[in-house]
């Protein structure tokens, strides 16, 4: 691996160096719970699915030793088979999971966004020739209110 990293031109010494970075003190997820509790309980069981999907395999495997010691080689195969099928599902509800928390998120980004613009197009097909959209003030009677004092002084 070394004299592979050494071969390499510069750009790709960084790469092998950043790959390593990454994956490099990573072993359970990141813990960044979000103050709200309604957010904290769906955070909390999605980074429960992600450490329970990367880390069953050891309890496959445990649970394949000791029942063929127990069972001898078909108990290990029968809890072999049956730790992959819990496996496969907890790794399904995680994908799931994923697709639900990319859907909200980019719903709410999308609603975020819609909430900027203005109901009102400028160059809409509907708007009327005759009347100028320029001086339309968007505000609440408060705030009509202290721009007036605020002339008043001038």
């Amino acid at each position: 691996m070394l004299s592979l990293a050494l071969a390499l031109p510069q750009e790709g010494k960084n790469e092998v160096s950043n790959i390593k970075r990454r994956s490099k003190g990573k072993l359970l997820p990141e813990w960044n719970m979000p103050s709200d509790p309604v957010k904290a309980v769906f955070w909390f069981f999605h980074w429960a699915l992600k450490v329970l999907v990367r880390f069953f395999w050891i309890l496959i495997l445990a649970g394949v030793i000791y029942e063929s010691f127990v069972n001898g080689f078909v108990g290990g195969a029968v809890t072999l088979l049956v730790g992959l099928g819990v496996w496969l599902g907890i790794a399904v509800a995680l994908f799931l999971f994923n697709i639900g928390t990319n859907v909200s998120r980019t719903v709410a980004d999308v609603s975020r966004m819609q909430q900027g613009f203005t109901a009102r197009r400028p160059f809409s097909q509907f708007s009327e020739p005759g009347i100028n959209n320029s001086k339309i003030v968007e505000g609440t009677v408060t705030d009509l209110e202290e721009e007036r004092k605020k002339r008043r002084r001038e």
